[in-house]
């Protein structure tokens, strides 16, 4: 597990179950962002039920994500939320996905992130607690996760 400082917001989809196209549905319950520090990273996901997430593997480290998960038995908790991890450069508005997994279970609260993106230096996991926020409302997140005060982030 890593000590490197790291911010993940929640936001509710506000698109969820709209449709974008003929017979094709917005199915992310919540998008979510995630900051590292030193060097400064930004990575987005979006929160998925697990069986729908699970369906989505296509490539060869999403499908071995998705046996190791499954091993772990992640399906048996019904509230289950996974994501693949895409880095966001700020600059282009580029989405590029890379080789990580976001997991999380709102009942506990946990919430378990892999980033394995060496092109950036992120090469690290953490296991974090989650935090509902107070105060909810556009463009604020309804859970946080941090192992560092976000003052000094």
């Amino acid at each position: 597990m890593s000590n490197r400082e790291i911010a993940v917001r929640g936001f509710i989809n506000e698109k969820f179950g709209k449709t974008y196209g003929r017979s094709l549905f917005h199915y992310a319950i919540y998008n979510g962002t995630i900051e590292i520090a030193k060097p400064h990273n930004k990575y987005l996901i979006d929160l998925f039920e697990y069986r729908r997430w699970d369906k989505s593997a296509t490539t060869e480290d999403q499908i071995a994500w998705s046996k190791q998960l499954y091993e772990a038995e992640v399906h048996e908790a019904p509230e289950a939320l996974a994501s693949w991890v895409k880095y966001y450069n700020p600059v282009t508005k580029e989405k590029r996905l890379v080789n990580g997994v976001c997991f999380y279970l709102p009942v506990s609260q946990e919430l378990y992130l892999n980033i394995n993106d060496p092109e950036h230096d992120v090469v690290d996991e953490w296991v974090l607690q989650t935090k509902n926020c107070a105060k909810s409302g556009d463009n604020k997140p309804v859970f946080i996760a941090t192992n560092v005060d976000l003052a000094d982030f």
